[in-house]
């Protein structure tokens, strides 16, 4: 994975999520999810009754004989489309992205540093990573700003 160490934990994206891919988490459970969207995310999946097909063996070798039978099972007969989760992958890394921007701060790194160091690691441009600085910043303000409400 690019964007960083660290392994996706895709239930603190959870909200971001199209219904059908959190329907599958229930079933399969949230890594096991991340696992087929990387391999089938923007496809359309048939399930069809017979496990002896090239795509089920596939999917078998991707999340488990055990997840694979159960979403086999559940979604026998029909086209499900598998969602590439574009936003939800986009909101991790950004929060990636400003979680370790923060750290190297703390460690005395100076702001133009710490873009320069993790723009290419994150895969986007300085010009995105300022303005993600911004937006996260006028985020936090405005939560703050409503917390002192009540």
């Amino acid at each position: 994975m690019q964007n960083g160490e660290q392994k996706m934990d895709l239930k603190a994206v959870e909200h971001l999520l199209p219904d059908s891919l959190r329907h599958i988490a229930e079933l399969i459970g949230y890594p096991e999810t991340l696992k087929l969207i990387d391999v089938f995310g923007g496809t359309t999946f048939v399930f069809t009754k017979s496990t002896e097909t090239e795509r089920f063996t596939r999917l078998s070798h991707v999340i488990g004989e055990h997840n694979a039978a159960r979403l086999q099972t559940h979604f026998c007969g029909s086209d499900i489309y598998i969602p590439n989760a574009s936003a939800a992958m986009r909101e991790w890394r950004n929060q990636r992205f400003i979680s370790e921007y923060n750290r190297l701060l703390n460690e005395g790194l100076s702001s133009v540093k710490a873009i320069v160091k993790l723009c290419p690691k994150f895969g986007f441009s300085d010009r995105y990573a300022w303005d993600l600085l911004s937006r996260n910043k006028r985020s936090s303000r405005q939560i703050i700003k409503q917390s002192t409400l009540f």
